[in-house]
């Protein structure tokens, strides 16, 4: 239902179930090498990876690995390709839209650098220190039932509004 209903986005998105994710993953990132080395032509199209509840995903948690690998012909891990995706991707046109329940779980799933590359938000309320750690400011701490802070990085701005269910699919047709 979420790919129909986000159809203005283009083509290009990716809601990949479950039982496929890590392969997607993989693929995409692939893809995306591929294009920033030169080896797969860029022909200017924008893809967009939707992940709900990356938290389910414990093939996609992202460990701090220090060990370096020879075998060139190993699979790539799912979380690695996730995180490239997510910091080298935007400039050459693979976006992430992501949601995760809780800020320790950010923490849990993707990178610092990776959380940073972020630039747009939605909080709901949360303690003063998370949001500070999302946002850097408190402002979450302060939300009361069925209120959201939208935060646009690069602007600094930050607005409070009443998130709606999901409008019916003949609304966005």
């Amino acid at each position: 239902w979420l790919k129909d209903s986000i159809t203005w986005l283009g083509d290009s998105v990716i809601c990949p179930p479950a039982h496929e994710i890590g392969d997607t993953i993989n693929t995409i990132a692939s893809e995306m090498k591929g294009k920033a080395d030169g080896s797969i032509a860029n022909d200017g199209t924008t893809t967009f990876l939707v992940i709900l509840g990356l938290q389910k995903y414990k093939k996609l948690r992202y460990e701090e690995d220090f060990s370096f690998s020879v075998d060139e012909d190993a699979e790539a891990k799912p979380s690695d390709s996730l995180n490239d995706l997510i910091t080298d991707g935007p400039g050459l046109g693979f976006h992430s839209i992501v949601s995760i329940d809780t800020y320790n779980n950010v923490n849990r799933c993707i990178s610092r650098k990776a959380v940073s590359e972020f630039e747009k938000k939605v909080l709901f309320q949360m303690s003063a220190g998370d949001s500070a750690s999302l946002i850097d400011s408190g402002k979450a701490s302060d939300l009361g039932m069925n209120r959201a802070i939208y935060y646009n990085e690069p602007t600094g701005v930050a607005e409070t509004f009443r998130p709606y269910a999901q409008p019916e699919k003949s609304w966005f047709g």
